[in-house]
């Protein structure tokens, strides 16, 4: 859908995805921890729309993260050099191997036997449509870390 842009703060965005999504992340045991510089850093996007991205892409962590001990997620938020917002979603998961970054977000490419191959697809879109991006970086065992350029 066309965007219905918004200004708000992001310390709202990241409130409303933890009620969204809290009973899923400490249910599995996931130590959330939540960063905004400023606090008062405001984004000018559809809201259900960038919901929609961080949702998919929790729950993504989440698989990465089912049945690890110590499993944390930190969801921050800053402006880059150039004064855009800059989100980033990482995780202490099982990563994501070099050749599967390549290919992570082509249609119904999927590593998962439950996966369907269109959350990550759809959610570059969903950037696009914001004049943004959406890029990873991944330590298999270590780290993946998902960064939304607005």
């Amino acid at each position: 859908p066309k965007p219905d842009f918004q200004i708000f703060p992001v310390s709202d965005l990241f409130a409303r995805i933890g009620a969204l999504m809290g009973t899923e992340i400490t249910g599995q045991g996931v130590a959330l921890q939540t960063r905004v510089s400023p606090e008062t850093l405001e984004l000018t996007a559809d809201p259900d729309l960038v919901d929609q991205v961080l949702i998919n892409l929790i729950r993504n962590a989440l698989h990465a993260m089912k049945g690890r001990i110590d499993s944390r997620m930190d969801l921050s938020a800053q402006l880059d050099r150039r004064g855009r917002v800059v989100i980033r979603v990482c995780d202490n998961g099982t990563g994501i191997l070099a050749d599967v970054q390549e290919r992570i977000f082509i249609p119904f490419f999927t590593t998962r036997r439950d996966g369907s191959g269109i959350g990550l697809p759809l959610s570059r879109q969903i950037m696009r449509v914001h004049g943004g991006t959406i890029s990873v970086f991944s330590k298999v065992e270590e780290e993946t870390v998902f960064t939304l350029r607005f």
